[in-house]
């Protein structure tokens, strides 16, 4: 297993390119504090911790426990890498039970509400589908041939389900050999979760984590709130949005992890359960919310919801900001979140904005209509 590498430098100020999806705030009171910096090669993606206002021996503490977390979290929860999931799934695929370890044993129970609320759109337990499709690698473009229609027949016949996965003490069993674990849409909603656990339990006040651009905000940035960017789907960025003490801005798009479909249309890394195709509709999700976990597993059901499941899904995982452009440079977006974002420039409305309430933290996901 790689482990996760690192650099960091302590800082007094924030230099351009530390955070690429932090922008600075004018105007307002700041203060002048140390930063320090940390990036990590973690889940196959970048993993950013900045670090405001605290001790140099109180931030290299906590650093040290965050690279240490992450890097056990990789060898648990690693998709293709060998890893404890890799084991486990071998188990499932031979119709046997294997030990978990706690880690594991909590992303599925934290997955199956969301899993149920979303109807399925969100579902860990297609990660056998996801490695067909040649998602399964951290080298994109993808240019290995997709599955073919009889084998996407095949697997949508057997359609593994989350429902379908036993969990007694420590030890995973699934009734559906063709169950195979990929909690790539939770994972970086449970690591920040627990991220900004470890450093609050260090004293740190203030801090920006960016698990490959999804990001959880501790405290404020210098006096301020914290300002990030939004990727736009079509180049640059779309907008800005800003983020308070214990919030996560999760989003998901077509735009870092795809492969080119036969006709050069850009087909996305997030699939859809139903069609076992790539989800089509939507080019990017943004969701903000006070619980990374549910903003995490929320962004992937709605990208595979697309623009004709927007509300139902929305209001199905409770939720109160969102934004979704689709394919053909539309937009949809909810009341609390259109007046928490800053758009650079603006797509095609796709009708008056959804009205959830004003604010951000919506209601708990429903387990029923």
């Amino acid at each position: 297993m790689r482990r996760a590498a690192s650099t960091s430098e302590p800082r007094r100020r924030v230099a351009p390119a530390v955070l690429s999806i932090a922008l600075a705030l004018a105007g307002g009171c700041s203060r002048e504090e140390p930063v320090r910096m940390e990036r990590l090669y973690v889940f196959g993606t970048l993993a950013d911790v900045e670090i405001r206002g605290a001790e140099p021996a109180q931030s290299r503490a906590a650093l040290a426990e965050v690279s240490g977390l992450l890097n056990q979290r990789q060898s648990e929860w690693h998709a293709w890498e060998p890893s404890d999931l890799t084991r486990i799934n071998a188990a499932l695929a031979a119709g046997e039970s294997a030990v978990a370890p706690a880690s594991v044993v909590e992303l599925i129970a934290r997955s199956r509400p969301l899993a149920e609320a979303s109807e399925g759109l969100f579902d860990p337990a297609v990660g056998g589908l996801v490695a067909a499709w040649g998602f399964h690698t951290s080298t994109f473009p993808v240019l290995a041939a997709p599955p073919g229609e009889a084998w996407l027949q095949r697997w949508r016949e057997v359609r593994p389900r989350l429902d379908q996965v036993r969990v007694e003490g420590d030890v995973v069993s699934s009734s559906n050999p063709a169950v195979q674990l990929d909690f790539g849409a939770i994972a970086e909603g449970l690591a920040s979760e627990t991220l900004l656990e470890v450093l609050a339990r260090h004293g740190i006040r203030h801090a920006l984590v960016s698990l490959g651009g999804d990001i959880v905000a501790l405290g404020d940035g210098n006096g301020r709130p914290w300002r990030v960017g939004l990727k736009d789907p079509f180049g640059g960025v779309l907008g800005s949005v800003q983020l308070d003490d214990h919030e996560a801005l999760f989003s998901t798009g077509n735009y870092n992890k795809f492969r080119e479909s036969p006709t050069g249309a850009r087909w996305g890394h997030v699939l859809d359960p139903r069609t076992g195709r790539p989800a089509r509709g939507a080019a990017a999700v943004v969701v903000l919310h006070r619980d990374p976990v549910l903003a995490d597993a929320s962004a992937t059901a709605l990208f595979v919801a697309g623009p004709a499941g927007f509300e139902r899904t929305t209001r199905r995982l409770g939720l109160g900001c969102v934004l979704m452009v689709t394919e053909e440079n539309e937009m949809l977006v909810t009341v609390a979140m259109a007046a928490r974002v800053e758009l650079l420039r603006n797509p095609v409305s796709l009708g008056p904005p959804l009205d959830l309430g004003p604010d951000c933290d919506g209601r708990a996901p429903a387990a029923a209509d």
